[in-house]
């Protein structure tokens, strides 16, 4: 299947997740999350507002550490300070940023990546943009961890040269995997 294909696939089998199943496993995966030693040892995360019912981490936010949420400027992706009850905007690419101005890419320990479809070996289909490709090539030292449902590991995935490989996939059933 070409990248297109798995992106399609893959949108269509997580709306049909059932909602009540879907809040279980965003549980699961937060769990999850604050057990990889990863985040045990990060104080400045960047998390993913989520879309096309992404898997929802932002339980996360009540920890005690700084997050951030990515913000799309002149095709560039960087990280603004996200706190509960800030007041976001939604963006040209649908997301919803931050209106916080302070940038931390320079102090961000890890990142959580969202994604389509990955493979055992870390690589990952996101939605063709490569803003997170982009900025994980341009910042090698900050950790990654992307969680996906079980559905969407595939044994493989169309690879190219731009493609940045995540440190740690989660997988909701209880895996994980360090890549």
């Amino acid at each position: 299947m070409t990248k297109s294909e798995i992106r399609d696939y893959m949108l269509q089998k997580r709306f049909e997740i059932i909602s009540d199943q879907h809040h279980k496993l965003s549980l699961e995966a937060v769990k999850h999350i604050q057990a990889h030693p990863y985040y045990q040892n990060a104080k400045v995360i960047g998390l993913y507002h989520p879309i096309k019912n992404e898997i929802n981490l932002l339980h996360l936010i009540d920890d005690q550490k700084i997050f951030s949420l990515p913000v799309v400027e002149d095709n560039h992706m960087h990280y603004r300070v996200f706190k509960k009850g800030d007041r976001l905007t939604k963006s040209t690419l649908e997301t919803l940023e931050p209106q916080d101005h302070n940038i931390v890419d320079d102090d961000l320990e890890l990142i959580i990546v969202p994604a389509l479809a990955v493979n055992k070996e870390g690589h990952r289909i996101g939605y063709g943009k490569g803003f997170f490709d982009q900025f994980i090539n341009t910042n090698p030292h900050i950790k990654t961890i992307t969680v996906v449902f079980d559905f969407q590991v595939l044994s493989e995935l169309p690879v190219e040269k731009h493609d940045q490989q995540i440190q740690t996939v989660i997988v909701l059933k209880g895996e994980h995997h360090d890549c």
